[in-house]
């Protein structure tokens, strides 16, 4: 799927997927087929309820994320990130892979679902 944006001689991108919901942040790195290589969420840092979506639990789930991959021994040069949801995490895993490593960033993609038509509403409540 991503081989036809890579230009010849160049290493095909990891796929960083971050679901930033309103009630946690999960963040997984894939290779370009979509194994998951390493999965960390704001639960797992140590957030517990509400504090697992807000702003620093993301950055350190990206933390944990980039030492786990340093510890596999996995090297990523290039790498393709695509957000879900509309949560907190979005913004602050993404500095938090700015300023903590040198991973050139291919390409940013939001994948957050979006409802065309919808549940059909209730019945009119009638008096």
């Amino acid at each position: 799927m991503l081989d036809s944006t890579v230009a010849p001689g160049e290493i095909t991108p990891y796929v960083l997927n971050v679901h930033a919901g309103l009630n946690n942040t999960i963040i997984s790195l894939t290779n370009a087929s979509g194994a998951v290589l390493i999965n960390t969420s704001g639960g797992s840092v140590g957030f517990k309820k509400a504090q697992r979506a807000g702003y620093e639990a993301a950055y350190q789930a990206m933390e944990q994320l980039i030492k786990k991959a340093q510890e596999k021994g996995i090297v990523v040069q290039n790498v393709h990130i695509k957000f879900k949801g509309f949560g907190m995490g979005r913004d602050a895993s993404f500095k938090a892979l700015r300023s903590l490593t040198n991973w050139r960033v291919v390409r940013l993609s939001d994948c957050t679902p979006i409802p065309f038509n919808g549940c059909r509403p209730r019945k009119q409540r009638r008096l």
